[in-house]
């Protein structure tokens, strides 16, 4: 009896391309490397800031001096419980947001995606609070999970980096168009 194989080709020059033209397109003039940076920074500070949003909260509200201090233990903390893979992992992380949704902004821009692709938005969530260790699922009542989790949540992390780029990969430049089969 024959069995019936199906080759599978990857090109891996293209999807080195790929990439390397969706992280150059967001980062092409002052204006996109800024909005990247500041997409990214906003990002990581929410992810590291959610992993404790009592102690966040109150300060933050305490005053713009105590801002350094809420982010820097915070920061100590993932760095405690994630180690530094995890604390990597997440600036990556945070880094391909900015990437992501300044690619999205500029596709949105050109009228290459409707409206209805920012309903994707809400999943940079999920890796977000893979991100900080805890995150969101605090708030819900979830904070045990990451932590039974293996390596401390780091391979959920790799998986949301991984994903991103995936995505970075597959929509390659935003400046071009591409047709797909």
């Amino acid at each position: 009896m024959k069995k019936n194989l199906v080759k599978i080709s990857i090109d891996v020059e293209a999807w080195k391309k790929d990439l390397k033209d969706g992280l150059t397109g967001s980062v092409s003039n002052w204006k996109r490397a800024l909005g990247t940076l500041t997409a990214g920074f906003l990002t990581f500070s929410i992810t590291v800031l959610s992993a404790n949003p009592g102690y966040s909260w109150q300060m933050l509200n305490s005053g713009i001096q105590y801002w350094g201090i809420a982010v820097f233990t915070r920061l100590s903390g993932l760095l405690a419980t994630s180690g530094y893979a995890g604390t990597f992992l997440t600036a990556l992380f945070s880094l391909l947001v900015g990437v992501t949704m300044t690619n999205t902004v500029i596709q949105l821009k050109m009228n290459k995606l409707d409206l209805s692709s920012l309903g994707a938005i809400p999943g940079f969530l999920a890796g977000g609070c893979a991100s900080c260790g805890v995150g969101v699922l605090s708030l819900l009542g979830f904070g045990g999970v990451l932590a039974s989790m293996p390596y401390q949540g780091n391979s959920l992390r790799m998986s949301a980096v991984l994903l991103l780029m995936a995505l970075i990969i597959r929509t390659g430049n935003p400046e071009t168009c591409k047709i797909q089969n």
